[in-house]
């Protein structure tokens, strides 16, 4: 048969498994490690990793078992080249540390390759209701020439980047995920930071290996720069998914979506955990296990909840609650609890040093374990 009356996703097919029959032959001939890929590559292949909500907890467990399993390897400095000849999409429309220096070393300890792109840098991928000739080019077609080019798409979008109109940023994933054939990774949006939670239940896993009945606030921090409910949304989501007894704190003005507290209600319900609102910081601290002050900004002053963004505005109220502060004194009205952030930490606004760096800490835990959860994903996504 002509190679043209093939259709792509055959020859594609097709390619892939000569460079992995290749690789392989390589390795079994040369490297005393004679690789054999693990099972659980390619496990969930082809799929999308946009929300932490989308998989079951059995899925996210396994995903979570297999983060263990590389970072043990990583620990031992055992090679683990899953991916040979993967490239990764990245798309920054905002900047970052950890999550840029986690996913480029993770896809090369894998044996793959990032390639990181800046939307200054290109056509800016835009929305179609965004599109302005000459400086932009549309999702739709960023996302399928991306998927004849390479092995995932991952993207960071939220802030002024999605023009803060609150669910913009997601929008933008979904709608490269509807157009891709290879997976799209959420690396956070202004409605949620996936693989952060991941990071976060590592975290939580290696200090309370059952999490299910430990107490977990997740509370409004004050800061003096304005910050997506990305996190905070995620962390209520996989701390019920988990049978956690989540509180939520923060105070009026700073709730949440209410679809994210329905299906955060609707996973205690089904994990035998918990979660409560309350408005007081102090109240929450009281007997928890793991606490997770984190600022995000007052939906009040963004489109939809406003006819006009209003920045100004919504810095000004939240400088109404810098006595929303993780300290020792709160620290101790907790039952030995372990500190948690997703970095950058704002010192001094969110917390204080002593807490950041004191031995209840589990901060720079956090931030290695985002290596460790984006490996196993990627290779079970894009194996």
């Amino acid at each position: 048969m002509h190679k043209k009356t093939l259709s792509y996703a055959f020859r594609r097919s097709l390619f892939n498994y000569y460079v992995a029959k290749r690789v392989k032959s390589t390795l079994d001939s040369s490297s005393p490690l004679s690789l054999s890929l693990p099972s659980f590559v390619g496990e969930m292949r082809g799929k999308h990793f946009l929300n932490t909500d989308d998989f079951s907890q059995d899925e996210v467990a396994r995903i979570l078992d297999l983060s263990f399993q590389l970072k043990r390897s990583f620990d031992d400095r055992v090679p683990t080249p899953y991916l040979p000849g993967r490239t990764l999409f990245m798309l920054f429309y905002n900047r970052s540390l950890r999550t840029r220096n986690s996913f480029e070393a993770g896809i090369y300890q894998l044996g793959g390759h990032a390639h990181f792109l800046s939307p200054s840098d290109v056509y800016t991928p835009a929305l179609p209701e965004d599109s302005v000739p000459y400086q932009t080019e549309a999702i739709s077609d960023v996302s399928r020439v991306l998927s004849r080019y390479g092995d995932a798409i991952a993207i960071r979008v939220y802030g002024d980047a999605s023009r803060w109109i609150i669910g913009r940023g997601h929008k933008v994933i979904q709608e490269f995920a509807r157009y891709a054939s290879i997976p799209v990774l959420n690396m956070e949006d202004d409605l949620y930071h996936p693989f952060q939670a991941l990071a976060d239940m590592m975290a939580i896993k290696n200090v309370f290996p059952n999490p299910q009945g430990k107490r977990l606030v997740v509370s409004y921090a004050y800061s003096g720069g304005l910050k997506p409910l990305a996190v905070p949304q995620s962390s209520v989501l996989i701390g019920t998914q988990f049978g956690m007894d989540v509180v939520l704190a923060h105070p009026p003005g700073f709730e949440l979506e209410e679809a994210v507290m329905e299906a955060a209600k609707k996973k205690a319900d089904r994990y035998g955990g918990r979660i409560r609102v309350t408005n007081d910081m102090k109240t929450a601290f009281e007997g928890a296990d793991i606490v997770y002050p984190k600022a995000w900004s007052c939906k009040k002053f963004f489109p939809p909840y406003s006819p006009s963004v209003d920045k100004a505005g919504a810095s000004a109220y939240q400088d109404g609650f810098k006595d929303w502060i993780c300290t020792p004194e709160l620290m101790e009205l907790t039952n030995k609890a372990r500190y948690m952030h997703c970095g950058p930490a704002d010192r001094g606004m969110e917390v204080v040093d002593e807490v950041i760096d004191g031995p209840q800490s589990l901060y720079f835990e956090e931030a290695e374990n985002r290596l460790h959860v984006q490996k196993a994903v990627m290779c079970m996504v894009m194996g």
